[in-house]
């Protein structure tokens, strides 16, 4: 059925370039009016192409029916345990977020993309057993296997995001996920805060309202390539399912951290926190690394935010790992820990998480970090939650040391994920950033 869908679609976009050849005669000859003989072409081809459409779309249905009617066919693939048997029926099982992602991602791998949702399908039933299949079935109707690779609806999608936000800094100290069904969101977001004031009996009370402006966010996409050993597909079990999901979370995750904290933006990327804060709450660390320095450079970050009314209602820190070992062993004049409660997981009473996405390197002399300190309630994470899947066994990729790696030489399939996401705050001054801050271990004065 894929063939036939491929074979249409290929004929279709034949008679889309003998129309636009068509009327392309007449506009570069003066623009003149189409002949009798031209129009008559034209009337043709647009009454095939209208066949075509309902050819392909009755297609497309049809294999989606059988895809969520899929059943089990006889035989394993080659390389796995068996003797042709399909998986026993077994109760429905709780997985961890991002397996089902992880298992959908396998079958497509698996399958090389061909056969369509169908082949999806019945190897999810030979793999993991009628109890996955079912509870699949009607999530993978919904999926839709387009040019590039497989749509994934959005039950699949939400499931590689719960996976994301225990690996995701921003997303992990609790920034606001909302839905973009359509790609794009709208929606309020604060400038200023409203005023009351006092007054005496019958006086008029003046109006006061905070300023607001407009949040705007659109999907911009995020691509994520993942190598999966073909040994690992051909041997399935629980530990491939986590060793995918781990593989797949790490990457689009390491991505998303990277720009949702330091990005600048552009039409295609998100701008981070860093960019994202007010002017004014971008402040420079004092030069001279003292206890009561850092404290006074910690009390300003947060003062940006109280000072501005901010809700004040999920507050918490992103730093670099570097800074966390220079607050945990700082010491005060008497000896004593000066930030002890860094082993509990807080600076003061708010939390904080590390990540290395805050780069410890900065500076003239490559010894500066940053810290960042927000209301994580005003954070929003705009998901679309339009993940597209595509496989390849040929296509080569750069590994994390620069080298570049051939799938097919390396009994690899390489894996495409692509993701679509946004970032914005709904009040600018609910981020403070510390530039400058040359907090390393042994970097106190004085020692």
């Amino acid at each position: 059925m894929a063939d036939r869908i491929t074979t249409l679609r290929a004929r279709q976009g034949e008679v889309h370039t003998e129309m636009e050849t068509v009327v392309n005669t007449a506009a570069t000859d003066g623009d003149r009016e189409m002949t009798a003989e031209e129009a008559a072409r034209y009337d043709a081809l647009r009454a095939e192409d209208d066949r075509l459409t309902a050819n392909i779309a009755r297609e497309v249905d049809l294999e989606h029916r059988r895809a969520a009617a899929a059943r089990p066919i006889a035989t394993l693939p080659a390389g796995r345990s068996g003797s042709g048997a399909t998986v026993p029926a077994q109760a429905a099982e709780k997985l961890e977020p991002g397996m089902k992602f992880s298992r959908f991602a396998q079958a497509v791998a698996a399958t090389r993309g061909q056969g369509g949702m169908r082949a999806v399908a019945d190897f999810s039933e030979k793999t993991w057993g009628s109890a996955f299949a079912i509870e699949a079935a009607d999530n993978m109707q919904e999926s839709v296997d387009v040019q590039g690779g497989f749509l994934v609806n959005q039950d699949y999608s939400t499931d590689l995001i719960d996976a994301l936000r225990p690996a995701v800094a921003v997303r992990r100290m609790g920034a606001v996920s909302v839905p973009m069904p359509r790609g794009n969101l709208s929606t309020r977001k604060q400038t200023s805060t409203s005023n009351a004031s006092w007054g005496g009996e019958r006086a008029a009370i003046p109006t006061s309202a905070p300023s607001v402006g407009m949040v705007k966010m659109s999907a911009k996409k995020l691509f994520a390539l993942v190598p999966i050993s073909n040994d690992l597909l051909r041997y399935n079990s629980i530990q491939t399912d986590t060793l995918v999901r781990n593989d797949m979370v790490r990457e689009v995750g390491i991505a998303e951290d990277q720009q949702f904290i330091r990005g600048q933006g552009s039409s295609v990327a998100p701008a981070g926190l860093r960019y994202l804060a007010a002017a004014a709450n971008v402040i420079a660390a004092n030069p001279t690394n003292v206890v009561q320095n850092v404290r006074n450079d910690l009390a300003a970050m947060r003062l940006g935010l109280s000072r501005s009314n901010a809700p004040m209602a999920n507050c918490g820190y992103i730093i670099n790992p570097t800074v966390a070992e220079f607050l945990e062993q700082l010491l005060t004049a008497t000896g004593a820990l000066a930030f002890p409660e860094i082993s509990e997981g807080r600076i003061g009473r708010y939390p904080f998480t590390t990540t290395t996405s805050v780069p410890d390197n900065l500076g003239t002399n490559g010894n500066q970090s940053e810290l960042y300190f927000a209301d994580f309630s005003q954070i929003l994470i705009g998901d679309a939650l339009q993940t597209t899947l595509a496989v390849s066994t040929e296509a080569s990729y750069v590994d994390n040391e620069g080298v570049t790696r051939s799938a097919f030489q390396n009994d690899e399939t390489l894996v495409r994920v692509i993701e679509a996401v946004d970032l914005n705050t709904r009040y600018d001054a609910a981020i403070s950033v510390l530039t400058g801050a040359a907090w390393f271990p042994g970097s106190v004065a004085g020692q």
